[in-house]
């Protein structure tokens, strides 16, 4: 269980690429697909800031959480919470442009003020080329929400990349995620 700080979830596919999926935010479970079904293939996960977890060993627990009705529920509960946000980032994948997608991306993903995602992992991510990337990265750049620096892009005007991100959310349900 994450109790404080942000990850990254990565999946190792069969051809040996590795693929970003997700991103959490404390307070949040952590392996619970694992813990439910000891079948399924473990994920990668790093931290993106100082994290603090709080982790059971799975053989000597899995039974008892597994019997355990109120421990079940709440699963359940941040479960469905995790499959409507899936779902709202699909949908914003495909309705909104590169522009308000990437502005959400890069707060998601920064670390303090900087953000340093590989291109192609970010590209991937968001479902566009390479060079779409690269196009709208120089187009922050040039627009002054973003300085080209040696350890990656320093946010310069995270007032206008909030806005530009929430546009795609105007309610601001997942502003947890983009601190």
């Amino acid at each position: 269980y994450l109790t404080r700080g942000r990850a990254r979830l990565y999946a190792t596919l069969a051809n040996g690429r590795v693929s970003l999926i997700d991103f959490f935010a404390a307070p949040c479970f952590i392996g619970e697909i694992e813990l439910i079904d000891k079948d399924h293939e473990p994920r990668a996960v790093q931290a993106i800031e100082e994290c603090w977890c709080l982790a059971l060993p799975m053989k000597h627990y899995r039974p008892l959480l597994l019997n355990d009705t109120l421990f079940l529920r709440k699963l359940c509960v941040t479960l469905s919470h995790k499959n409507y946000r899936n779902i709202v980032t699909l949908t914003q994948n495909q309705s909104f442009p590169l522009v308000n997608r990437l502005a959400a991306f890069i707060l998601l993903s920064q670390e303090g003020d900087l953000y340093h995602e590989k291109h192609t992992q970010a590209a991937e991510y968001l479902g566009v080329s390479y060079r779409h990337l690269l196009y709208v990265l120089a187009q922050f750049i040039h627009d002054g929400l973003l300085i080209k620096s040696k350890k990656g892009y320093l946010i310069k005007n995270r007032k206008q990349l909030s806005g530009l991100a929430l546009e795609m959310d105007p309610e601001n349900k997942f502003s947890g995620m983009m601190q």
